[in-house]
């Protein structure tokens, strides 16, 4: 257990943007926060996080539904961001055709790599799809006409590798639910903040010595436990479900960040 405050909230039921894969998943992030909701076709669901995202002050729900299937590739790109040299034929970013754009778009952002991952050779792989239809305009797939590409002064190497693939039509949303720390704490702490009082004395020597540290129950001393694993099961958790979860617990006038573990206590 530890005091909830306002940034401890937030931390523990968020996830911070810059988590994120500087490709794909960072992309479609920025995408779909921009215009509130966009359509991606995939093998599966390029972004699929529990967690809503703090991103620029705000936080953001995104979640996507699935509208339909189509014929298509699955691609992967490896992408040399740090190249001494480049071979074969290149083209700039702004010549290629648009789909290949969009694809190719972690190049244009080019994300911050942390120093450990700028390594000879290819740095990251943008994983991504092509329909049928796209490549039809496609320089890169299912053929690759072009060995690199060059954005802003800087060549990148280049080596699709695709694979024919059933598709799946995703559609994103996003939506605000705070635009400040304060904001998404305040709306947290009115959907799960719950208070436990009328405590036993056993319930409240787990309590007490889960302030300072971990309470460990042992099987010859879980009277107290027992107790409060009927209290915690019913209520909704900050995070995960089943026989663990992180809730928000009010006790002796303190909000607490509260861990707990119900082991095989969650079943019977």
């Amino acid at each position: 257990m530890e005091p909830a405050d306002n940034e401890t909230l937030v931390e523990e039921a968020s996830l911070d943007d810059e988590i994120l894969q500087p490709g794909t998943e960072r992309a479609l992030l920025d995408r779909v926060l921009a215009n509130g909701s966009t359509t991606v076709t995939d093998t599966e669901p390029p972004l699929d996080r529990d967690l809503p995202f703090r991103h620029d002050g705000g936080f953001y729900n995104v979640s996507h539904t699935v509208t339909g299937s189509q014929q298509g590739y699955k691609v992967t790109i490896p992408v040399d961001y740090n190249a001494s040299s480049v071979s074969g034929d290149v083209v700039g970013y702004e010549e290629l055709p648009a789909v290949d754009q969009t694809a190719l778009e972690p190049i244009s952002t080019r994300p911050e790599l942390p120093d450990g991952l700028l390594e000879p050779g290819y740095d990251f792989a943008i994983e991504t799809a092509y329909t049928d239809p796209e490549t039809d305009e496609s320089v890169l797939v299912p053929e690759q006409t072009y060995d690199a590409v060059r954005y802003e002064g800087e060549t990148y190497p280049l080596e699709a590798q695709t694979t024919p693939e059933s598709l799946t039509v995703y559609r994103y949303e996003s939506t605000l639910l705070a635009e400040t720390v304060d904001g998404y704490a305040a709306t947290l702490r009115d959907r799960y903040a719950f208070e436990l009082s009328g405590l036993s004395e056993d319930e409240r020597d787990v309590l007490e010595s889960a302030l300072d540290d971990t309470k460990r129950i042992d099987s010859d001393d879980n009277q107290g436990f027992d107790s409060l694993v009927d209290r915690f099961r019913d209520r909704q958790p900050l995070t995960g479900g089943g026989d663990s979860g992180t809730f928000l617990v009010r006790y002796d006038g303190q909000l607490h960040v509260t861990e707990i573990n119900f082991g095989s206590y969650a079943e019977g």
